[in-house]
């Protein structure tokens, strides 16, 4: 009786702690994003006095005006678009064909291939800024469209091949064996069969790639700050707050406009999301 008194007592203990656990990553989530909202709707002197609360009765939409009447609004938006849809299209497309040449066809190097992308995980872009700004300069594409998408063209999709080739190894040999018996060609099997079931997967790596490329900083500050007109979005924001410090509202009115489409992109498709982390998990 007391041994079970104490496990349904630990039971309550263990709940509580989670509790705090998650309730503490929460507040440390989403203070940020609170921070952010709250001081886009103030004016500066009222954010001067009193930078984490928020008076109701005093806010302002005045600073989300300004950012909308910015004349470099319309110039930087595009650019990120581009840029945007340029990098989730290669690397959707790129980590597909890997994934299905590493799962299906295992050409000879197609385990080497699979280690290299494993490898790339392991490194973040900044680590590789120096080497890229020194290879681009010698080709002297600083400055230009192309400074800013070919890393998507060049670059390996590490998440997507290791997540698409483990999906594909758990798909039956008998279904690719029963289509190339039909006659199927290579290409055929890759449209009607793998494509799409690596649907779930490509949504994951498609929805990642887009929140990385739409809200890349330090990538174009580096390749493309002498080029006004090539500026994305996350450098356009940042002009505000280097230009005059009372313009903080609205830097965080911008930062929080260009936010909204991760946020909108991620309530349409977290089920897909959910999905494609799951199927592409490795069987333990």
């Amino acid at each position: 009786m007391a041994l079970r008194q104490y496990k349904k007592s630990a039971d309550i203990l263990t709940k509580i702690f989670l509790g705090i656990v998650l309730a503490a990553i929460a507040v440390t989530v989403l203070f940020p994003l609170y921070y952010v909202l709250a001081t886009s709707l103030k004016a500066y002197g009222e954010y001067v006095l009193n930078p984490l609360g928020l008076n109701f009765s005093k806010l302002i939409f005045k600073n989300y005006a300004e950012v909308l009447g910015s004349k470099n609004l319309l110039g930087a938006t595009l650019n990120s678009i581009t840029v945007t849809v340029t990098g989730v299209v290669l690397t959707v497309v790129f980590s597909a064909l890997a994934a299905f040449a590493i799962g299906v066809v295992q050409f000879r190097g197609s385990g080497f291939l699979y280690f290299i992308a494993i490898s790339t995980m392991f490194f973040t872009g900044e680590m590789t800024y120096v080497p890229m700004y020194l290879l681009y300069n010698k080709l002297k594409l600083l400055n230009t469209y192309g400074v800013l998408l070919l890393p998507y063209l060049v670059g390996i999709p590490g998440l997507g091949i290791v997540l698409g080739a483990n999906f594909i190894r758990k798909i039956p040999k008998e279904i690719h064996e029963a289509a190339f018996l039909e006659g199927a060609k290579l290409r055929n099997v890759f449209v009607s069969i793998d494509l799409r079931l690596l649907l779930p997967i490509l949504s994951v790596v498609a929805i990642m790639t887009f929140q990385s490329v739409w809200s890349d900083f330090f990538w174009p500050m580096i390749s493309v700050m002498g080029n006004r007109k090539l500026h994305t979005l996350p450098l356009m924001m940042i002009g505000f707050k280097a230009a005059d410090a009372s313009m903080y509202g609205q830097y965080c009115a911008g930062l929080t406009i260009m936010t909204l489409p991760i946020v909108v992109v991620y309530c349409f498709f977290s089920k897909y999301f959910l999905q494609g982390m799951s199927a592409g998990a490795v069987k333990g």
